[in-house]
């Protein structure tokens, strides 16, 4: 399968627009934290689906639904998930993220992933280790601080390479690319209708259009080989999550049912 996009070619206000972070290059939301799957699955168990931006933030710091014991502790968290996945149901990235997390409680930690993979540059680069690694091979924190240091040479102290790596691994363990509590080994991802939905979704926005999004690293993301992405597609086409059309080796991705008729226009403009 092939790499995605370079976020950096999005134009500024098509990033902004969809959903995407505004500095392609900036530092993630994982020097602070991992993607904080406990934090946002608690917040969609507690939240409808048309929650705003505004209702969120009042449940996480008037409402305390995360549980947190300082008011410093919620507005620390709030910020976090901010960075993480933007909170904003106007965005579309964020939108259809909040309302498959609502549709589907199992599909929730690849969603995680490929909302958090869409905004931050260092789960990026630290996917470059992981998709070479065989499965039951082990990965220690020093081979993933190495990666990042590589990537982003000078940019990071030993110790906030050491923090970032430990937060990576512990996201690439709950969305299930690795296993074990302190022996971290590689495991294969197995992609539900809604995950293998939005990994389109995220790479449509990004730019990504017929067989080189089927064939790009957001697939990659969710599933283990092309076979097996084609068969959840196929039954989340067969749910009415997307519109997909497949004749040999052209295939077309139709997301209008998700996107205004702005975000179209924009899509349609930037491809």
């Amino acid at each position: 399968m092939t790499s995605g996009p370079n976020f950096a070619d999005l134009p500024k206000a098509h990033r902004l627009a969809l959903g995407f972070a505004a500095d392609p290059a900036t530092a993630g939301g994982h020097v602070a934290r991992s993607m904080m799957y406990d934090e946002i699955a608690m917040v969609v168990r507690a939240m409808p689906a048309s929650a705003a931006m505004e209702d969120i933030s009042q449940a996480i710091l008037e409402e305390n639904v995360l549980g947190k014991r300082t008011s410093s502790g919620r507005a620390k968290s709030l910020k976090n998930l901010k960075l993480l996945y933007g909170l904003d149901r106007t965005k579309p990235l964020f939108r259809v993220f909040w309302g498959f997390a609502h549709d589907e409680a199992g599909a929730l930690p690849q969603l995680c992933l490929l909302s958090a993979f869409a905004r931050d540059p260092q789960l990026r680069q630290s996917f470059d280790l992981i998709r070479s690694m065989p499965a039951g091979q082990m990965l220690s924190r020093i081979a993933m601080e190495e990666h990042l240091n590589n990537g982003f040479p000078g940019r990071f102290t030993a110790k906030s390479l050491k923090s970032l790596a430990q937060n990576l691994n512990t996201t690439w363990t709950v969305s299930g690319h690795l296993s074990g509590r302190v022996k971290k080994v590689r495991t294969l991802p197995e992609p539900t209708a809604t995950s293998a939905a939005y990994a389109m979704f995220v790479g449509y926005l990004a730019g990504l259009r017929g067989v080189t999004l089927l064939n790009s690293v957001f697939g990659e993301l969710v599933s283990a080989s092309r076979a097996q992405l084609q068969s959840a597609l196929n039954l989340a086409a067969a749910k009415g999550l997307l519109s997909l059309r497949q004749a040999a080796e052209v295939v077309e991705f139709d997301f209008s049912g998700l996107l205004t008729r702005t975000e179209q226009g924009l899509l349609h403009e930037s491809s």
